[in-house]
């Protein structure tokens, strides 16, 4: 396949154009911004902001995998966050159904499910794609208009489109900080404004591969996280402390997430490889890494 991924010098975009390389297709990766680290031979410095870049780099594809938004509340305002994510995943849908583009992936967000998480507005646990949506923020408002727009071009178009909220994204290099950072009392109450969810960035880049290579999927969203949560602590452990009030749906094992990857692993084939309990040591500290992901993790 032909395919083009936008967002391409961002986190998730530098592994993914790598892993869908390496799976044998063909990538045109596209940022705003140039880097000198993408796999891909073919980079676009494209503007998604105006419809004509995006019907030039779109043009020919045989799926796209869009990345290429605004990531974060902070650093940007409202207003800004709101206008340039809408347009721009606007600009990409319209595209897919003027040059008939027949799979589009494209990045949500857990903040869409009410992130910060509280417990009165939760409506059970592990949070799946079925839970009621609570927006917060621009930028989770923007998402998901982005999820009814996809069930709209979708209609139209009978294209395949897939939607992955992924959670708090983490490359290798960045598990070290996780014991400092995050596994304090006081880090443990504020991590559970996403369920103590997170992502290692090469499964996210594998979901986004499931994603085009998959013929099937017609209009779908799914949950990218790992199969654990950020914590040390079990999982029961971490709803008995703070959802105490917050009902079941299912038991829950172990350490395993509580942002559920049920039907991303059923329907997607989705299988999560990497965790920071296979990549930190017992004192904390990382493990050695292979030079060629220390690369992309230092972009």
């Amino acid at each position: 396949m032909n395919v083009v991924v936008t967002g391409a010098a961002g986190k998730i975009g530098r592994w993914t154009v790598r892993t869908i390389l390496e799976a044998g297709h063909e990538v045109k990766a596209s940022d705003k911004k140039l880097t000198e680290e993408s796999a891909a031979k073919n980079f676009i410095q494209a503007e998604l902001r105006d419809y004509g870049q995006v019907c030039q780099l779109l043009k020919g594809s045989d799926a796209v995998v869009h990345l290429g938004n605004i990531p974060t509340d902070v650093r940007n305002t409202p207003q800004a966050i709101f206008e340039n994510n809408m347009l721009v995943n606007f600009n990409v849908l319209e595209a897919c159904r003027d040059f008939k583009i027949p799979k589009l992936v494209w990045a949500s967000s857990e903040t869409v499910l009410g992130y910060p998480f509280v417990p009165e507005q939760l409506s059970y646990l592990p949070v799946d794609e079925e839970h009621p949506t609570i927006v917060k923020s621009t930028y989770a408002m923007a998402k998901l208009l982005t999820e009814n727009l996809s069930g709209m071009y979708h209609k139209l178009t009978n294209s395949q489109i897939v939607t992955l909220r992924f959670a708090n994204i983490y490359e290798p290099d960045e598990y070290e900080k996780i014991p400092t950072m995050h596994w304090n009392d006081e880090q443990k109450d504020i991590q559970k404004k996403n369920a103590w969810a997170y992502c290692d960035v090469r499964d996210a880049a594998k979901a986004c591969l499931l994603a085009i290579e998959n013929n099937n999927l017609r209009n779908q969203v799914f949950h990218i996280t790992a199969p654990d949560t950020i914590m040390p602590d079990l999982s029961q452990d971490l709803i008995n402390r703070f959802f105490p009030n917050v009902s079941l749906k299912r038991p829950i094992q172990g350490h395993e997430t509580l942002m559920a990857i049920d039907k991303a692993r059923k329907v997607l084939g989705y299988e999560p490889q990497y965790t920071w309990r296979s990549a930190l040591n017992n004192d904390g500290t990382i493990k050695a890494l292979p030079e060629d992901q220390l690369v992309l993790s230092n972009v």
